[in-house]
């Protein structure tokens, strides 16, 4: 039997489009034991007071966009998804900490060995070239308007402002086109565990 750490550890990529449910299937990963790396967690890291990706925000947008001394995410979003040049400017802010932070957290997983499988919850999995290092890609797929829906009712915005967010991202469809696994999220939540624990099966994950 070989060590542990010398058992290859998988990395799948797990992304999809703002309202399609992907944080939910990454929710269930982690119920079932399997570690994750959360991009939208690293995002959120390196706006925090004190970094300097904050201060080149604040440069770049204004006080605006602050409450206190912290990020105000809402108005913030408001701004860059209506703005295909903001969103633009953003991203070269703070795309690169997030690289950087995700790739090393994926490193240390690698060489600890202690993991057999890592699941990489990354929206811009395929905008990024992540997808290139992974073993497989899932997609978590909804049709437009439960995704609108969903969106108006978690984050409290016009359809406008929904429609601004969806139009930002890499189309679901292209996605889904080069996903090796497409999980459909239009049902409940049993129908997702279960299709999360098809693509666990078939691909022999074990956490």
């Amino acid at each position: 039997m070989p060590k542990m750490s010398e058992i290859k550890m998988k990395k799948i990529g797990l992304t999809g489009g703002i309202g399609s449910g992907k944080t939910t299937v990454s929710t269930i990963f982690r119920e079932l034991g399997y570690t994750i790396i959360d991009a939208d967690q690293v995002a959120r890291q390196v706006v925090m007071p004190g970094r300097f990706e904050l201060e080149e925000i604040k440069a770049a947008f204004g006080l605006e966009i602050m409450q206190g001394v912290s990020l105000n995410r809402k108005r913030l979003g408001e701004i860059v998804f209506a703005n295909p040049r903001a969103l633009k400017k953003l991203n070269a802010i703070i795309q690169p900490s997030i690289r950087q932070l995700v790739q090393m957290r994926m490193e240390f997983f690698e060489n600890e060995g202690r993991i057999r499988t890592l699941i990489l919850d990354i929206p811009l999995l395929y905008e990024g070239g992540w997808d290139k290092k992974m073993d497989a890609t899932i997609v978590v797929n909804a049709d437009k308007k439960t995704r609108l829906d969903r969106i108006i009712a978690r984050d409290h915005l016009t359809e406008q402002q929904a429609s601004n967010r969806i139009a930002a991202q890499m189309p679901l469809e292209s996605k889904t086109e080069i996903a090796d696994f497409v999980i459909d999220n239009t049902g409940d939540r049993s129908d997702l565990k279960a299709a999360v624990l098809t693509f666990i099966s078939e691909n022999d994950l074990r956490p």
